[in-house]
């Protein structure tokens, strides 16, 4: 069935089942935790929710599934049954905190296999959720509309355990696909709804598995129709507790869950002094494992070294902050750096700090699984940390003037990733020390770190593209023009990463060929006609531009492609030196919507006028503003 007869079918089945009076579930802090992901604190109309609906039935899919999630939601929570389906609170809790000893969570659909591939799933110490009620797993109900049971799950785990705000759907998003540890296994072709709910799961940050058959261009997926590649295909997959490296299969500790990340406790004992601190760096001719010396009191010196070739000062930093990061996996335990010096907090006495030690070798290998040699020395002597300090705070000294110094023109690496390339069919984006990326969660170090010490076996979103890294280093080579950040290595990646699409892109203009936008972009920056000036709009804007646009104009325009005039951004672009240089920069920026103006006003240059849209509200009378 092509797509847009499901898109057609899916609604039209939403529509005979949509209830007019809002239900709610039960045991929950959120009644409706898919409508508080998306809507925030907004009330649900159904109303509304029919007429985006018909609205998007035959636009892009990508604008269908915000409405169709939302539908699914309200048709389960107005059944008398939903009860039996719903996963309350306390047993989100149960999964979320039995995940560290498990592998992950599998949602499986269809029929096909179904009962074995539970059972195996299961022996490889998967907790399994299936739409089949003959089979030993959690019930979810075989509606066309109970994928969304399991939706619940995950954008719970995201709301209490990341801290994400109810309506920051894009934040989630990112949240949980780093971080959510599970995935959906589809078997077999399933009914019109049923896919589109499943492919509202992947929006939002679930990959999968799925049959050949798969009828979408979009989602981060990888194609099984086999008993053994069904089975086998999603363990790799990055979210997960325990992954594969080669044959190597790698996890935290036991005692970690990432669920402690944002504990709250009362310390009853905190460790830190004036010579206490966390560093990690470069090692040659290391003694890899976990060396401990001394017995704890107020002080701790923390070493870690990795020896690569590849190493250098810039992913030193990134590194280090993600190998601090998960020492807080650790239930009880608050690890922190405070104006240099690190701080460990306890919620009780008596902790051993090889589990510290062990948790951050292995922490870095969970993250960074290319990079093998790695070397842990802890030190809790007051005189062994004082001796060491000077030389940790020098080299960080060394490191942080190296980082601030880093510029396209001094630096010939630029990196190039495509993560959101499953719902961006073309957007290839590109890193640079000047350049953040456009969803403002990812930065060109971590994007290098990945590509150069990220697990190699991830398997890619689509078939036609197995032979692309997800994130790649490449050289810039030779500059074809400064201003607008055109690169000969740049057009070579976008050439490659597009198959021929798109052959040229300039990474600082909205002219021509500008850089590609994914679907998470914070902002959108935008060339305004007439006025040769720039304007920007932030994420979900309720604003007009002067020239008549909306938020969902301008990214319907930009998503996913090279569009003449628009592309995304990132606050942290646009805080940039670099930022849109070819097009004039910060100085040449008229417009931005009244919430963007008051986040960023403080990065305006004295002198330089800015309108939005609560006192521009055309094109001529932005012109009389600026007097242009």
């Amino acid at each position: 069935m092509e797509v847009l007869q499901l898109q057609k079918q899916a609604v039209e089945e939403l529509l005979k089942r949509m209830p007019d009076a809002v239900g709610k579930f039960a045991d929950t802090e959120y009644p409706l935790p898919v409508k508080t992901t998306i809507l925030g604190g907004k009330n649900i109309i159904p109303q509304s929710v029919r007429e985006k609906l018909l609205k998007y039935e035959s636009d892009d899919i990508k604008l269908l599934v915000e409405p169709v999630l939302l539908g699914a939601e309200l048709i389960e929570a107005a059944k008398e049954d939903n009860s039996d389906y719903f996963i309350k609170d306390s047993e989100v809790r149960s999964y979320v905190f039995n995940s560290k000893w498990r592998a992950g969570w599998v949602l499986v659909l269809g029929e096909n296999n179904n009962k074995e591939l539970v059972e195996e799933l299961k022996n490889k110490n998967f907790l399994v959720f299936s739409d089949q009620k003959d089979a030993d797993a959690v019930y979810i109900g075989d509606r066309d509309t109970s994928p969304i049971y399991f939706l619940q799950l995950m954008v719970r785990y995201g709301l209490i355990w990341g801290r994400i705000k109810p309506g920051d759907d894009h934040e989630m998003g990112h949240f949980l696909e780093k971080d959510m540890p599970g995935y959906i296994l589809i078997t077999e072709d399933l009914p019109a709804l049923k896919y589109i709910v499943a492919l509202g799961l992947m929006k939002l940050g679930a990959p999968a598995v799925v049959p050949s058959s798969f009828p979408f261009y979009y989602g981060n997926r990888v194609i099984a129709d086999s008993f053994d590649d069904q089975l086998s295909r999603g363990q790799h997959f990055d979210n997960l507790r325990a992954r594969y490296y080669k044959d190597e299969l790698i996890t935290l500790p036991d005692y970690c869950n990432p669920a402690y990340v944002n504990e709250e406790f009362e310390p009853v004992r905190v460790i830190s002094s004036e010579n206490s601190f966390f560093i990690l760096k470069k090692g040659v001719g290391i003694n890899p494992g976990v060396h401990l010396y001394g017995t704890p009191g107020s002080d701790v010196a923390i070493i870690i070294e990795a020896e690569d070739a590849n190493l250098s000062l810039d992913l030193e930093e990134i590194m280090e902050q993600t190998a601090l990061r998960t020492v807080n996996q650790i239930q009880g335990v608050h690890a922190y750096e405070k104006d240099g010096n690190l701080v460990i907090e306890y919620a009780q006495n008596g902790f051993e700090f090889e589990k510290i030690g062990d948790t951050i070798a292995r922490g870095i290998r969970l993250n960074y699984p290319r990079l093998e040699k790695i070397s842990v020395s802890i030190y809790l002597e007051a005189d062994d940390a004082k001796e060491k300090f000077a030389g940790a705070s020098k080299h960080k000294a060394t490191r942080s003037k190296f980082i601030a110094a880093m510029t396209e023109e001094n630096t010939e690496s630029f990196t190039v990733c495509v993560e959101c390339r499953p719902f961006s069919l073309e957007h290839t984006c590109v890193a640079t020390p000047g350049r953040m990326p456009m969803c403002g969660a990812r930065t060109y170090a971590s994007i290098k770190a990945g590509g150069l010490f990220g697990s190699s076996s991830v398997p890619y979103q689509r078939s036609s593209e197995s032979d692309l890294p997800i994130r790649f280093v490449y050289n810039k080579g030779k500059v074809l023009d400064a201003e607008k950040g055109e690169y000969e290595g740049s057009n070579q990646i976008y050439s490659e990463f597009t198959r021929g699409k798109i052959n040229r892109v300039f990474l600082h203009s909205l002219r021509g060929s500008p850089h590609t936008s994914c679907g998470c972009f914070q902002n959108l920056a935008f060339w305004i006609e007439g006025i040769n000036g720039i304007g920007i709009m932030s994420r979900n804007s309720n604003a007009r531009t002067p020239d008549g646009r909306t938020w969902d104009m301008l990214a319907n325009s930009a998503g996913g492609k090279q569009t003449d005039g628009i592309t995304g951004v990132s606050n942290a672009y646009i805080k940039s030196k670099d930022f849109l240089r070819g097009d004039g920069g910060l100085g040449n920026v008229v417009w931005m919507d009244s919430k963007l103006y008051s986040d960023l006003s403080g990065i305006i240059e004295d002198g330089q006028f800015v309108a939005t849209e609560l006192n521009a509200g055309t094109v001529e009378d932005l012109k009389e503003l600026i007097k242009r």
